[in-house]
């Protein structure tokens, strides 16, 4: 929701217009008590004209969620929040504050150190061992062995933090000026905030109305999220604030003219009104005489406040500052290693004195006002500011720092300090903070001389590009890529600027034409073989399998000539996909040849590279499978390998599904949620899990709507195998909703994908089950035998389970056709050899089995068989399926019995029907009321009862020798 606070009113939540009220004046200009509010009174806080804002602010600590106030330089946003840490506390909240200034965006990790910097002893040693380290090596506790650090490990180490802290007691977190907070602390806790209780953790942020502005963090803020418009003040709010700061001779008329100068803006107005100060009379004279008075200072806030710090602090002062605000953050002790003891103490009591900084916790120098930092830097001379840069450069410990620092020191290029700043983004990689890492890169690429050669500018470019993609910011990645590609001039060269383009395009149509521009250009050697196996796999989405396929090799040749065991691998992983999907060569045979390259390489498989290869394909009855990812997803976490954990969850769900383990893939997506395995919200893979999940636990509204997004979004961006799966899906759960016509459309669809590009194989989904199962309610028989021709091709690619779903389909042909006796035989036999199927398309057989008794008027047979179906779905936590079944018994035209109820059902409708309670028959079974009241649901259905009296008179009329 968003509100607009200007001059004390808010809209109203319930989308009625609220009354703008201005409150009555008294002779002297204040407000009196009857206007006084309750202990959420922005007034009784100091603030004036945000009555609405802090009521806002009090209901999201109350009721939980989160607010966003959002304003313009100086309007109080600051000030909101920090009355906001006041209303927290009192609530017996802890509250964890991050304040950033505008130079903290250049140092890694700067928001994220301030806040564990808060965290109580003991917090972090109880994350796992690869997230301490993380945090350690990004907030420069520790150093780095080389290894890079996973992309999520830092993240997950922040939730693990906010998620102990939310265990203890309610938090309240606070960050100020987000518009200047570093990306990598963005991106951290944007990331961790996901998912977490709204009630026990509350956000408040402070933003200026810039675009973009922390859009990662924004987006994971809780709902309800509220955003508030911090507009100017009312000219007696600003009156209120004078004189609560200055004194009572602020006077209503003399307020007015300072409202009016400074625009409604609070900060400005006590800027205004401390300068007018000094001569207080003149100004009172000249309102008097019916006009504003000549202000003495300048109408913009940067002009004021450049003046304010000339005016109050001597040149010595303001250098000792400037270093403060270059650095974005100092302490005493670092500044007594650059300014003698003497100057040191006078700059701060100076600076104290003009309420300009002072020193606070932890020895920190603090600017009072976000803005006054800036004013400091502003008013500098270029000359000036690259001297504090240079010395910061040689005194500052960390070397990430330096070579930021010694960066903004030069004004031609520079090849060590180019090389220094490419140092740098490697530790800055190290540490897990890809986007200062690839901004340093692209200053290293602007710093290195270009006169000679160009080359090592054009390599920087490169691999600031790269980071960027690593880090998901494409718009950063498209702007490096477009200045580095002005070096690009050898073939080489401009191969990868075309490989990068084609990685950066919307679709896959457009990316391909760039790959395939960058293959015709590029030497022999790794870019070649890059530019193959991104080839391969565009054409692999696109549907082209045989051209695919033949990427794939001549991409692990080319890098097998480069000498490039790691390509290789890729390519080979590729080759594999593409043999299962596509029914071609030996997916087998694959597989040993990777084994053999790993073998007789140094290459160290990641436990994602060798599960992958094992049992992504897997059959549904290999009980190695799912041992095998749960071992694999223990072992990359126990790495530090969080970037690994979204294909391991969904191979694991996956072969929970392939098995019809329903709740243990549920438990399994839990999981993967709290681990936070998804690396970005509702990516494709994480789609694919929760619409089997929702589908087969009979959440059907909630499967479409994610899967209708899918389909679009494959759709849009030309990814032709993903648009399958999903369309596969769509079918299912239409199918499920027995909506037959809706499941046709899209089920038809994939069938003529799968006719145009030869695929025989989509992840084992017996999609054409569903085809056969709509076509079959509509008559549509020709349908039936595409979906049954489909299934026998993916049975000869090596899928025994196809086969068994292709005899079934065709039964259920046979007898629509009017032989029911050739139906139910081949349907008996189907029945009688177990393990041939899943537990659940087992059930679909035995379905369809008393479907065809049922069409062949065997009707007791017909009853039993649907009975023992329904439950079988019961007991594999899929409803929508054992509803299906009970209402196929209730066409059976048999009166329903007891013997259509479990042992355990039979149990509660004798006791509920003799009169007991619930709460009785749950005591005398040693089960839960709830449990109960489950039981009870199910019987009423299957006796097609309505009520306890209902069932009573149902089981007295039945007579026993018929049970």
């Amino acid at each position: 929701m968003t509100a607009t606070l200007g001059t004390g009113a808010l809209s109203s939540q319930q989308g009625k217009p609220s009354i703008e009220r201005e409150p009555t004046l008294d002779r002297t200009g204040a407000v009196p008590d009857d206007d006084l509010m309750d202990e959420v009174s922005a007034t009784a806080y100091g603030l004036f004209g945000r009555d609405d804002a802090v009521r806002v602010v009090s209901d999201v600590l109350d009721r939980g969620g989160s607010a966003v106030a959002i304003g313009e330089p100086g309007v109080g946003k600051s000030t909101l929040l920090k009355v906001a840490n006041q209303l927290a506390q009192r609530r017996g909240r802890r509250v964890l504050s991050v304040s950033p200034t505008q130079f903290d965006r250049g140092l890694p990790f700067a928001g994220l150190a301030e806040l564990v910097n808060q965290c109580p002893d003991g917090s972090l040693n109880r994350l796992p061992e690869p997230q301490q380290r993380a945090l350690a090596v990004a907030l420069q506790r520790a150093d780095s062995d080389g290894r890079e650090l996973d992309a999520l490990a830092v993240p997950l180490a922040v939730r693990g933090l906010l998620t102990q802290f939310c265990e203890i007691q309610p938090i309240t977190l606070v960050v100020d000026d987000l518009q200047w907070l570093d990306p990598a602390s963005e991106g951290s806790l944007g990331f961790a905030l996901r998912n977490l209780d709204p009630r026990r953790l509350s956000v408040l942020v402070g933003t200026r109305p810039e675009p973009n502005a922390g859009s990662d963090l924004l987006r994971a803020l809780a709902e309800p999220r509220h955003e508030l418009r911090l507009r100017p003040l009312a000219d007696w709010a600003i009156g209120q604030l004078l004189r609560e700061r200055l004194g009572h001779r602020w006077t209503p008329p003399m307020a007015a003219g300072v409202a009016r100068a400074s625009g409604g803006n609070p900060f400005l107005a006590l800027m205004i009104a401390q300068a007018m100060q000094s001569d207080l009379s003149r100004w009172r004279w000249s309102a008097q005489q019916g006009h504003d008075p000549i202000f003495p200072v300048p109408p913009s806030l940067a002009g004021l406040l450049g003046e304010k710090v000339s005016v109050l602090l001597s040149h010595s002062s303001r250098d000792v500052l400037l270093l403060v605000s270059a650095a974005g953050r100092l302490t005493v002790a670092q500044l007594q290693r650059i300014v003698d003891e003497a100057g040191l103490r006078s700059a701060l009591e100076a600076a104290d004195d003009a309420d300009i900084a002072r020193v606070g916790a932890g020895s920190v120098v603090d600017f009072t006002h976000p803005l006054l930092a800036s004013a400091i830097y502003d008013a500098a001379a270029p000359a000036e500011r690259r001297r504090a840069h240079r010395v910061l450069a040689e005194k500052l410990e960390d070397p990430v720092e330096r070579a930021r620092h010694r960066s903004k020191s030069i004004v031609v290029p520079d090849e060590m300090v180019a090389g220094e700043l490419e140092r740098a983004a490697d530790i800055s990689r190290r540490r897990g903070a890809q986007q200062l890492a690839g901004e340093l890169f692209e200053r290293a690429a602007v710093a290195s001389p270009t006169d000679v050669d160009t080359a090592d500018s054009f390599r920087r470019w490169i691999r600031a590009v790269d980071t960027y993609i690593g880090a998901g910011d494409t718009l950063s990645a498209g702007s490096a890529l477009d200045k580095g590609s002005e070096l690009a001039s050898a073939p080489e060269q401009r191969a990868q600027v075309l490989a990068r383009r084609a990685r950066l395009a919307d679709d896959l149509s457009g990316s391909r034409t760039l790959a395939e521009q960058a293959f015709r250009i590029a030497p022999p050697g790794t870019v070649r073989a890059e530019i193959l196996q991104t080839l391969s796999e565009q054409h692999r989405m696109e549907g082209n399998g045989r051209l695919a396929l033949r990427l794939a090799q001549m991409a692990s040749t080319e890098a097998r000539a480069a000498g490039r065991p790691d390509i290789q691998l890729i390519a080979l992983h590729q080759r594999q996909s593409i043999e299962w999907i596509w029914g071609l060569g030996r997916p087998e045979q694959t597989l040993r040849d990777m084994e053999r390259l790993v073998e007789s390489s140094s290459l160290e498989l990641t436990p994602a590279e060798w599960v992958g290869a094992r049992t992504f394909y897997a059959a549904w009855n290999d009980d190695t499978a799912e041992p095998a990812v749960r071992d694999a997803i223990v072992r990359a976490v126990e790495a530090g390998r969080y970037g690994d954990l979204s294909s391991l969850y969904i191979w694991l769900i996956l072969a929970l599904i392939r098995g019809s383990r329903i709740r243990e893939a549920q438990a399994a997506l839990d999981d993967a949620d709290r681990s936070g395995a998804w690396v970005s919200a509702f990516g494709l893979q994480e789609n694919m899990a929760r619409i089997l999940i929702k589908v087969y636990a009979g959440d059907l509204d909630g499967a479409r709507a994610v899967a209708e997004r899918a389909v679009a979004r494959s759709r849009t961006k030309g990814l032709m195998y993903w648009l399958a799966g999903f369309l596969a899906q769509v079918g299912f759960i239409e199918i499920s909703a027995r909506n037959w016509h809706s499941a046709l459309e899209p089920l038809r669809e994939l069938a003529e994908i799968f006719a145009s590009t030869k695929m025989v194989d989509l992840e084992q989904l017996l999609w054409p089950v569903d085809l056969a199962d709509a076509a079959l309610q509509v008559g549509a028989l020709e349908d039936v035998e595409t979906a049954i021709s489909l299934l026998r091709r993916q049975g000869a690619a090596g899928r025994p389970e196809a086969a068994v779903a292709a005899d079934r389909c065709q039964a259920l042909l046979t007898a629509a056709r009017g032989d029911t006796d050739s139906a139910l035989a081949l349907l008996r036999r189907l029945v009688d050899q177990p393990g041939t199927e899943c537990p659940f398309e087992a059930a679909r057989t035995r379905l369809a089995l008393g479907q065809v008794y049922r069409r062949a008027g065997y009707k007791g047979l017909a009853n039993q068989i649907l009975g023992v179906t329904a439950e079988a779905f019961d007991g594999l936590g899929v409803p929508r399926w054992a509803e299906r079944a009970r209402d196929e018994a209730g066409r059976v035209g048999l009166h329903p019995t007891t013997s259509m109820l479990t042992a355990t059902e039979r149990r509660v409708a004798e006791l509920v029907a003799s009169g007991r309670s619930n709460q009785e028959a749950a005591a005398e079974l040693f089960m839960s009321v709830k449990t109960v009241e489950a039981n009870l649901t199910r019987i009423y259905r299957k006796l097609s009862v309505r009520s306890r009296t209902e069932l009573a008179n149902h089981l007295n009329k039945l007579d026993p020798t018929t049970e």
